[in-house]
C-alpha cells in the first residue's frame, strides 16, 4: 500500500513537473512569435513607431512642398546571407522618375543600415519631360537575425534608401508599388520567401548633422522608402536536425529504465552518457546563432532535454534503493514501467507543441 502511494506521489510530481515546463515554454515561444509579429509589421507600417527607435515627425513644415520622387525596385538576386555575421547582400534594379533638373535622386540615395558595393546605372531618358534613370546595385546589408525562435523562425529583411542630401521637406519617395516586386529565384538556405511588400515612411534623426540654419534642439526627418522580404522555414526538418542528437541522447537515458538498478554500470552509465550527449548537443546547436542574450526556444529544448536525463539519474537511484535496500523488486519495476511513460510521454507533448507554437502563421 505503501509503495502505491509513492507511486501515486511520484506520478504527480512528474506530470505536475511537465505541465509547468510545458505551460512555461510554450507561452514564451508563442510570445517570442507575437513579439516577432509586431515588431515586423511595425517595420513596415508608415503609421507605426517600431519598438525601441526613435518616434518620426509625422507631419512637414508649415510651408515645406517636397518635391515628388516616384521609387521602384525588383529583388533579382541574394548574393550571401549570414546570420552569425549579421548581414546579407542583395542585388537589385532601383528606378527613379521625376520632373526638373536640379536634382538627381539617383546619385544621391543612400542604403540605409548597409553601404552600396557596386552600382551600374543602366538606363538614362527623359520622356515627356519626366526624368527616367534605373540603376543595377548590390549592396550589404546589417541585419541582426534573432535567435530567439530558431530552428522554425522567420525573419523580416528590409532594404531601406533616403537620399542622402535631401530632407523630407525637400524631397519625398512615392512608392512605385505596381511595377516592384522579387524575382521567383531568389533563394535563402533554409528559408522561404512567402510575401515581399513596399512602404514610404519618415525616418527622424536625433541630431541636425551640424546644420548650423536649424535650430540646436531640432531634429532631421528623411523619407525613407523600405521594400520588405518575409522568409521563413519551410517546415520541422530543421528543427528536427538540429535537435537530433538531444533526442537520441534522452532516448538512451530512457533505455536505462529496462535494465535492472543493481546493475548499476549500465543503468547509471546510460543516463550519465545521455547527460553528455545533450550537453555536447546543446554546444553545438548554440554555435549556429549568435548570442541574443535572452532565453531562446533553443535554450527551452535543450533545457527541458537536460533536465529530463536528471531525473532519470534520479528515478534511477530511488528505484535501486526500493530494489536492493527495501527487497521490493515488484514495487521497482512498477515503478520503472511508470517512470518510462511519464518521461515519454511529456517530451513528446512538450517537443511537439514548442515548434508548432513558435512557427509562423
Amino acid at each position: 500500500m505503501e509503495g502505491r502511494k509513492f507511486v501515486i506521489f511520484w506520478s504527480l510530481a512528474i506530470v505536475l513537473l511537465f505541465v509547468g515546463l510545458g505551460i512555461y515554454t510554450v507561452s514564451n515561444v508563442n510570445q517570442l512569435r507575437l513579439d516577432a509579429v509586431a515588431r515586423h509589421n511595425a517595420r513596415i507600417d508608415p503609421h507605426a513607431v517600431e519598438p525601441g527607435r526613435t518616434a518620426a515627425e509625422d507631419t512637414l513644415p508649415a510651408g515645406a512642398h517636397p518635391r515628388k520622387v516616384t521609387v521602384g525596385m525588383y529583388v533579382d538576386n541574394i548574393a550571401s546571407i549570414s546570420i552569425l555575421d549579421a548581414n546579407w547582400t542583395p542585388v537589385f534594379y532601383i528606378w527613379f522618375r521625376w520632373t526638373g533638373d536640379d536634382i538627381d535622386p539617383g546619385e544621391t540615395f543612400n542604403i540605409v543600415e548597409g553601404e552600396i558595393l557596386s552600382k551600374v546605372k543602366l538606363n538614362e531618358e527623359v520622356i515627356n519631360g519626366e526624368h527616367y534613370v534605373r540603376y543595377l546595385v548590390k549592396a550589404q546589408i546589417t541585419k541582426f537575425f534573432s535567435p530567439a525562435r530558431f530552428p522554425v523562425d522567420d525573419h523580416l529583411l528590409t532594404l531601406a534608401i533616403e537620399d542622402g542630401k535631401s530632407p523630407w521637406r525637400d524631397l519625398e519617395y512615392v512608392a512605385d508599388t505596381e511595377a516592384s516586386n522579387i524575382s521567383s529565384r531568389v533563394k535563402m538556405p533554409g528559408y522561404v520567401v512567402h510575401k515581399s511588400g513596399m512602404v514610404v515612411k519618415p525616418h527622424t534623426y536625433k541630431t541636425t548633422f551640424g546644420d548650423p540654419r536649424l535650430p540646436p534642439d531640432s531634429r532631421e526627418t528623411y523619407s525613407q522608402l523600405i521594400y520588405g522580404i518575409w522568409n521563413a522555414r519551410p517546415g520541422l526538418g530543421t528543427y528536427f536536425k538540429v535537435f537530433v542528437g538531444l533526442f537520441a541522447a534522452i532516448a538512451i537515458a530512457l533505455l536505462a529504465f529496462f535494465i535492472k538498478p543493481t546493475d548499476v554500470d549500465p543503468r547509471f552509465g546510460l543516463g550519465v552518457g545521455g547527460f553528455f550527449g545533450a550537453v555536447a548537443n546543446t554546444l553545438l546547436s548554440a554555435s549556429l546563432v549568435p548570442d541574443g542574450g535572452t532565453l531562446t526556444l533553443l535554450d527551452m529544448v535543450n533545457g527541458v532535454g537536460m533536465i529530463t536525463i536528471f531525473l532519470t539519474i534520479l528515478q534511477s537511484t530511488i528505484s535501486l534503493y526500493i530494489y536492493d535496500i527495501q527487497g521490493n523488486v515488484a514495487l521497482s519495476r512498477r515503478f520503472d514501467r511508470v517512470s518510462f511513460i511519464l518521461f515519454g510521454t511529456g517530451l513528446v507533448i512538450i517537443n511537439a507543441l514548442l515548434p508548432l507554437a513558435g512557427m509562423t502563421r
